[in-house]
Formats: C-alpha cells, sequence, structure tokens
C-alpha cells in the first residue's frame, strides 16, 4: 500500500473530547489520539455513526501545558478495530503555536 501522508506522523497517547459546535460545545464522547502529524491525526472512539467526509470539533488535552486545545478537521476515513472506531482526521483549525509545540515534543530528536 502506497503511503499518500505529506507529513510524518508521530506515534502519542492524548485525551480528547469529541464536541459538537453550534451555539455552545457540548462533550459528546470521550477519545484517545493515538498519533499526531502537521496535517492529521489518529483517534479511537467508541462505536458511533462517523462518516469520511463529516466534519469533527475535538478539545485536546495537552498534559505537558495543562492546556486544552480546539481542533476542527474533516474524517478522511474510519474503520472499526476491536471494539473502538478508529479515525483519520484531517486538520482543518487548530493553533500553529500548539501545533508546533506538540510536534516538539512527540517528534523524535
Amino acid at each position: 500500500m502506497e503511503e499518500r501522508r505529506k507529513s510524518p506522523r508521530y506515534k502519542c497517547m492524548f485525551p480528547a473530547k469529541l464536541m459538537k459546535s453550534g451555539d455552545k460545545f457540548k462533550l459528546i464522547e470521550r477519545l484517545s489520539i493515538h498519533d499526531f502529524s502537521r496535517e492529521g491525526l489518529n483517534l479511537s472512539i467508541n462505536f458511533i455513526s462517523l462518516k469520511p467526509g463529516s466534519a469533527m470539533e475535538l478539545e485536546l488535552y495537552v498534559p505537558e501545558t495543562g492546556q486544552s486545545i480546539s481542533v476542527s478537521g474533516e474524517i478522511a476515513w474510519s474503520k472499526g478495530v476491536k471494539n473502538k472506531m478508529e479515525v483519520g482526521l484531517k486538520i482543518k483549525k487548530m493553533d500553529k503555536e500548539a501545533k508546533n509545540e506538540i510536534l516538539s515534543w512527540i517528534a523524535p530528536k
């Protein structure tokens, strides 16, 4: 299978929350992020309907800083793995400085 990613992905483990935008944000589901790159991330979540092309709003918790960071993206793919859904998310909106900090912590030196 040919690698299609533009940026390398780095293994990590960040807790996050799936949020729904509207008049206000509302917690829908807690999830885990397993790898992260400049363009996207991989996460696992309990089985809920997530279709490629759908928008997703996350709140990513960064233990190193104690900060929560908002991430908006588009689902690139999803598949069932064991008792969870694994999802590839293309990042559309995220604070650039926060993204660079995360990459500096998780990228091998």
